[in-house]
């Protein structure tokens, strides 16, 4: 598939994410996959000037349901943080669309082919994205409109096991 799902998103300044787990279109690690569901180690450079607060999201841009899957949201990272260990560790854990808190990892169905995972760091001009508790992933991607200073994709790929 070519579908991009940061194609039509607000526009925002480029920055840098980059993992020891995988590279850039990469298969992701056997550990971000369910059921051990870990999410990756990654690392960012300086966000652009004027971040406060990071988020990170993850996204099945393949998954065989309209919209995708969404399998990880976490916002309110501290700027000066340079990156996230293995399984997060910082910031505020959102439910994921498999009715997660925090990371649920890669799990392609049979016969759906290699599968897209958009991790996304978003650098915001705010300390705390406000946003109710429960907050659906298409209403996180709402807030993040006026307060975002820079994004960051980093892409790894899945297959069915």
């Amino acid at each position: 598939m070519t579908y991009d799902p940061y194609a039509l998103a607000f526009p925002a300044p480029a920055f840098t994410v980059t993992s020891q787990d995988f590279t850039d279109g990469g298969a992701l690690p056997d550990s971000a996959y369910q059921p051990l569901n870990e999410s990756p180690e990654l690392f960012w450079g300086h966000p652009p000037e004027g971040a406060r607060s990071l988020v990170v999201t993850a996204f099945d841009a393949d998954a065989p349901i309209p919209g995708g899957l969404w399998h990880w949201a976490v916002k309110d990272i501290p700027a000066t943080l340079s990156g996230l260990p293995h399984g997060g560790g910082a910031g505020i854990a959102l439910v994921n669309d498999l009715g997660g808190v925090g990371y649920t990892g890669a799990n392609p169905p049979a016969g759906t082919g290699v599968h897209r995972m958009y991790i996304c760091v978003t650098a915001l001009a705010v300390e705390s994205l406000e946003i109710p508790e429960g907050a659906s992933r298409a209403l996180l991607n709402i807030a993040l409109i006026p307060h975002t200073v820079g994004r960051a994709i980093l892409v790894g790929t899945s297959r069915p096991r």
